[in-house]
Parts: C-alpha cells; structure tokens; sequence
C-alpha cells in the first residue's frame, strides 16, 4: 500500500507545503472534498478490501483542519511529523493514522472522535 495522506480543509497553500514536504518520502497527499466525507476512509486511503459507500448525501460536515495518513510504521510517522514541522506548516491539532477499526469510518466520524480525544488531552 503507498503511504497516503489526506488533508481535509487545508487552504491551497499549505496542501502545497504538505506536499513539497512529504513528496520526497514518496507520500501520496490528498485533498479530500467535502462530498466524499461519508467515504470510509480507508477506501480514501486505497487499503484493498473496502469498498465506496452509495450515499451521496453529505448533510454533515466539518470546517476545522484535519490530517489522516495511512500506510506509515511508528517510526515514520515521527519522520513525518518532523517533515512538516520543517516544512514551517505549523499546528495541525487534528492528525489519526488509518487503523483496522477506523478505516471503516467515514470522515465525519473520524473526524469527531479524534476532535474529541484532542479537547480531552488539551484540556488536562
């Protein structure tokens, strides 16, 4: 699987600089639009076996930036977040790896459990 990842609500510049960071490492980045949201995510990403949901109906929605990457070991995923870091992209809050569990989710729901788990961590 080619390591993949999706950036949802980031302006154009900075998919670039995500991009220009991340291209050197061989990375797909993606800009996901809002009517793929109730996609799971990890037919998004290309992990074989999942299959496109039908509904075409995107009522639900979110405006605050988040980053999904798929096909990364622990190891590269400091590497990545150093790339970006280097990169001067600044804060990301919301980032998720693609997991067995959640690459069955669509983007709205990934999206409000890690919104979630960061208001909880930041609120400590």
């Amino acid at each position: 699987m080619k390591k993949t990842v999706l950036l949802y609500n980031f302006s154009k510049s900075r998919i670039r600089t995500v991009r220009n960071a991340l291209s050197p490492m061989g990375c797909l980045v993606k800009s996901v639009d809002k009517v793929d949201y109730k996609q799971p995510v990890g037919f998004l990403t290309g992990v074989d076996g999942i299959r496109p949901n039908e509904t075409k109906n995107v009522s639900e929605s979110f405006s605050d930036e988040m980053m999904v990457m798929c096909g990364f070991g622990g190891e590269m995923i400091d590497v990545v977040i150093a790339a970006l870091k280097k990169s001067g992209i600044g804060k990301i809050d919301l980032k998720a790896v693609v997991t067995p569990t959640n690459a069955h989710w669509d983007s709205i729901k990934l999206h409000d459990e890690i919104r979630a788990e960061h208001y909880s961590m930041t609120e400590l």
